[in-house]
């Protein structure tokens, strides 16, 4: 692996753009002090970065809404070493991953402050392109009903304004919560206020409960689909045989079969044509036979990857109490199982990476991710065809090549 930094650098000989604000590229691609531009001068530069893309194709760079961590880093410490934080930007950018969103859990409202605070303090004196940028940081929990390794201690039912103040925070951008627990709507209505992207997650309410919910406060967005979510009897979402999945497109088509006090919440997110739902197509949280089933159900605009990613200590403590504690396999890979299971084609897999969630989150100065066009910044993964995996991410002036 190699990172390279030029304020002029070229990439030649790429199959396609997967991108159709990108139409105007044909086959060079420019970039000049790290945006994109058309003006061909670079070429005659002396000491333009030039980068061979054969069999590849160039995507916008993935945005993964939710990394709670990876390797030594663990975002859910107070204070993560600053060290470990570059490891992890570096290691996601090798990965395809151009911003992220730290990812905090149900915690005590006063360490998730500290690690709030924290991580703006590293975003303060973080070089901006040594690795994927954090887009924003995502609150997951505290304001649930349905645990999975989140500690249930820690839980608040009291979903108001007041109890959300203490995290309207700087660089605050997304909020999982279990919207049944807002009796008022005013709390959600708040967080809408403050730009926070409100996403259905870890959610015990039922159909009926649900459906209210979503329609009353206008919710858009659901964190890893299916995962910590109230479902319906005869299916499971992680069942590599059989998994109920005629049993639910029954209910799906059929309002009639559908029973509001006790299918649970999984089914409205469903049926809602209007929501996105984010995934880990990782083949070990959800199958991939029901991965595919939510992209025809959902179709491309409204089907989004996440990683859910945590540090290894995390991951296998977990996995020896025998939970499934968030995830080892980084968005590149959940890519390769869209590709090779063809759920999606290459360039559709690709873009589900990136496009879906951004057109959600209020990505305040990082305006015109999940696209590729001139005189934006070049945020760029460059797609081996071949390989089915990452050749190499540009990040403004950088680049990062896995060769």
């Amino acid at each position: 692996m190699l990172r390279k930094k030029s304020s002029k650098l070229k990439l030649t000989n790429f199959l396609k753009v997967a991108d159709s604000t990108g139409s105007e590229i044909k086959d060079e691609l420019f970039i000049l002090n790290g945006k994109i531009t058309v003006d061909k001068e670079p070429k005659k530069a002396n000491d333009v970065l030039e980068i061979d893309c054969k069999n590849c194709i160039l995507a916008p760079g993935f945005i993964d809404p939710q990394v709670n961590g990876f390797n030594k880093c663990n975002f859910w410490d107070v204070t993560p070493d600053y060290k470990e934080i570059d490891k992890l930007r570096l290691d996601l950018a090798y990965c395809g991953v151009t911003a992220f969103c730290p990812t905090l859990i149900t915690a005590p409202v006063e360490k998730i402050v500290k690690s709030i605070d924290h991580i703006n303090s590293y975003i303060e004196q973080s070089e901006g392109d040594a690795g994927a940028a954090i887009l924003g940081i995502h609150i997951e929990g505290v304001f649930i009903t349905k645990f999975g390794v989140h500690e249930g201690k820690y839980v608040q039912n009291n979903l108001t304004p007041e109890a959300i103040k203490p995290f309207l925070k700087d660089n605050v951008i997304l909020f999982t919560l279990a919207p049944e627990l807002d009796l008022t709507g005013e709390a959600i209505k708040l967080l809408k206020q403050n730009n926070i992207l409100v996403s259905v997650g870890h959610s015990n309410a039922t159909y009926k409960e649900g459906k209210a919910a979503i329609e009353k406060y206008d919710l858009n967005t659901v964190t890893h689909m299916f995962n910590a979510l109230r479902g319906i009897n005869g299916f499971s979402h992680r069942d590599k045989g059989f998994s109920g999945l005629e049993i639910l497109k029954e209910k799906i088509d059929n309002e009639k079969k559908i029973n509001p006090d006790e299918d649970g919440i999984m089914l409205a997110l469903l049926k809602d044509k209007n929501l996105l739902c984010m995934i880990i197509a990782d083949g070990i949280h959800v199958n991939l036979e029901v991965v595919r089933f939510l992209k025809e159900v959902k179709g491309k605009a409204n089907f989004s990857l996440a990683s859910d990613i945590v540090s290894s200590d995390f991951y296998n403590e977990s996995k020896s109490r025998g939970i499934l504690g968030g995830g080892q396999i980084t968005l590149n890979k959940c890519v390769q199982n869209l590709i090779k299971c063809n759920i999606l084609n290459i360039e559709d897999s690709l873009i589900s990476a990136s496009k879906p969630i951004i057109s959600r989150l209020n990505t305040g100065k990082y305006q015109r991710l999940g696209e590729i066009s001139v005189s934006s910044r070049a945020n760029i993964v460059i797609w081996n065809t071949k390989k089915n995996n990452v050749k190499g991410t540009i990040i403004g002036q950088n680049a990062f090549l896995n060769y």
